[in-house]
């Protein structure tokens, strides 16, 4: 195996995998990790996973504790790069109309976002909607408007839904620079 620009054998090439996915593994759950640092993680789960591939399939079979790392280690990292934001978050609130046009569940709720990202973003609303649901959504302070679906819902106890919607098509839906650290209130 290799690391970088030197070879290692397969249990230093594990051990290295093991410390970089504990890293990448805190850095996630702390919420501590900036797009540059995510799109080098996603690089790395992304190796990380192929060379695991490639060593549980080579010809010269590794040791039992080695297939259960190779494993491991796969699993890890897939688990990883699927929890790795596609683009930062930011506490930010537009006001925006909600529209399904679900046939059964129609309905339309002013709501106002929580977090967004260049992707999506969360919010609550009071509203019959359910993950995989597509929604028309429309800012109330400029008229854009997007489809969205819908990647997750919890009810609260006072029964409003939180949500977090993704875009269907990668575009500036709030018009903020992404590159640039946010102001205060999370706008720009």
């Amino acid at each position: 195996m290799s690391l970088g620009d030197r070879s290692v054998c397969r249990s230093h090439y594990l051990a290295y995998c093991y410390r970089r996915l504990e890293s990448i593994s805190q850095n996630v759950k702390d919420h501590q990790i900036s797009q540059e640092e995510a799109e080098a993680a996603s690089r790395f789960l992304q190796d990380c996973m192929r060379s695991a591939a490639d060593i549980a399939s080579a010809q010269e079979m590794p040791t039992n504790l080695e297939r259960a790392q190779v494993f491991d280690v796969l699993l890890w990292a897939s688990e990883l790069h699927g929890r790795l934001r596609r683009s930062p978050r930011r506490l930010a609130r537009f006001p925006i109309l909600l529209r399904s046009e679900i046939p059964g569940r129609a309905w339309e709720v002013r709501a106002e976002t929580k977090v967004v990202s260049r992707h999506g973003m969360r919010v609550t609303f009071r509203a019959d909607v359910r993950a995989k649901d597509t929604l028309t959504c429309i800012r109330l302070d400029n008229g854009r408007r997007a489809d969205a679906t819908v990647a997750w819902t919890n009810r609260n106890d006072s029964g409003q839904c939180e949500a977090g919607l993704q875009f269907l098509r990668d575009e500036n839906f709030w018009g903020l620079a992404w590159d640039q650290p946010s102001g205060g209130d999370g706008t720009r």
